[in-house]
């Protein structure tokens, strides 16, 4: 794992990524985003009190869906500092 090696060069890509985050995120939520708020809202509503209010499955959606967009821009962070560290660096 070539890019635990250059973290300058991980914190570079990951800043300069941000257009990509925002496409990312435009293909999650919306293109002005809607349902971010809702995922964020259930992002910190214990599971327990969306089952009490009916609302498990749906919290449980947005929350996967959420980790998910955040895995998907760690990848492609770590993906594209791996590249450059590789054939590159």
């Amino acid at each position: 794992m070539g890019f635990f090696n250059h973290p300058i060069v991980l914190i570079l890509v990951g800043i300069l990524s941000i257009p990509v985050y925002a496409s990312l995120a435009k293909m999650f939520w919306g293109e002005k985003l809607e349902s971010l708020g809702e995922a964020i809202r259930f992002l910190f509503t214990p599971d327990l009190f969306s089952l009490f209010r009916g609302q498990f499955w749906d919290d449980w959606y947005a929350t996967t869906k959420f980790n998910f967009f955040l895995f998907l821009c760690f990848g492609w962070a770590a993906a594209i500092t791996e590249l450059l560290a590789r054939y590159v660096l």
